[in-house]
């Protein structure tokens, strides 16, 4: 079995234990025993297995110190660049007021500029990415709200205020958290929060950061060969439990929800969930393979649809 680490630093090292399985056999890597060495570097050994006909897959690794991982890869840079320096304690325990002083412009050694918001956006919303939306609440509190204590309260208040100035009805919706794991929105709500949206000035942004049907982002893999592929512009959600009784996986939640652009010319806004499915815990993809496709496939089933029309009474 060939494998590659990127980045390559002293931060992990990784013990192989995966085993080449034969061909047509489910992957399933994982990582176990991790060690915290004395020096803040961490030990973890990679197990599983991986067939032997299978394409080159991804096992990423959650990095459970990112201070010391971030710490530690400035480090090694610098010393490939000829420049000393040493890691002498936990990134987290340096006090940086102590250190203010010293940031002057003659000691910079690296600036990062953060890309602009929209592009914040495409992350959050094409990949689902966690960790950036989770911070959302209190980067809205601490930015927009101004606060420095009950940061992440003040951005949940941001965010009330916007949508009640919305006339949008909040009896549909509960949240506590920004990655949607403490979240519930119905239907209904969705539905009018995306037609708010459509009507707003930065929609065209909001729409193209979106997962595409077949195409790209958590909707890359599904409904690939549908005419539908292309034309439905959503974001998935998806959240689930360990059924121990029957050791498998329970999806208690998977949602797809956005806006298509059908094969007679209608532009609709959809949100569609199915709950309560019970899914393999041994197949990673089951949970795609099952509630994502069964979703992918009622979003494709509207594409080309027989126009209907609606008189208002």
């Amino acid at each position: 079995m060939q494998w590659k680490i990127a980045p390559q630093t002293s931060y992990v090292t990784f013990v192989n234990r995966a085993k080449t399985g034969k061909a047509g056999s489910k992957n399933t890597l994982d990582y176990d025993d991790e060690k915290l060495n004395p020096d803040g570097s961490r030990t973890v050994t990679l197990t599983g297995n991986l067939a032997l006909d299978a394409k080159p897959v991804m096992a990423s690794y959650a990095v459970p110190e990112p201070s010391r991982f971030a710490a530690t890869l400035l480090m090694e840079a610098l010393r490939d660049q000829g420049i000393r320096c040493a890691l002498t304690a936990p990134a987290e325990s340096i006090v940086f007021k102590a250190l203010a002083p010293r940031y002057t412009a003659e000691n910079q050694v690296a600036e990062h500029v953060s890309p602009p918001f929209r592009e914040e956006v495409k992350v959050t919303l094409k990949v689902s990415q966690n960790l950036h939306a989770s911070a959302t609440p209190s980067l809205l509190g601490a930015l927009v709200a101004h606060k420095d204590t009950g940061i992440k309260q003040a951005g949940f208040d941001q965010e009330r205020a916007f949508l009640t100035k919305a006339g949008l009805d909040l009896s549909g919706a509960a949240q506590s958290d920004g990655a949607g794991g403490d979240a519930f929105f119905s239907p209904d709500f969705m539905v009018h929060y995306l037609r708010f949206m459509s009507t707003q000035k930065d929609y065209d942004l909001f729409y193209r950061s979106l997962p595409v049907l077949g195409k790209d982002g958590t909707l890359f893999k599904i409904q690939t060969a549908s005419p539908a592929a292309g034309h439905v512009h959503a974001k998935t959600g998806t959240f689930t439990t360990y059924d121990a009784l029957n050791q498998r996986l329970t999806v208690t939640g998977k949602a797809l929800a956005g806006y298509m652009d059908t094969a007679s010319g209608q532009h609709l806004i959809l949100a569609l969930y199915v709950n309560m499915v019970s899914v393999s815990r041994d197949d990673p993809d089951a949970t795609q393979n099952v509630a994502g496709e069964a979703l992918g496939a009622i979003a494709a089933a509207a594409y080309d649809a027989p126009l209907t029309t609606r008189t208002a009474p």
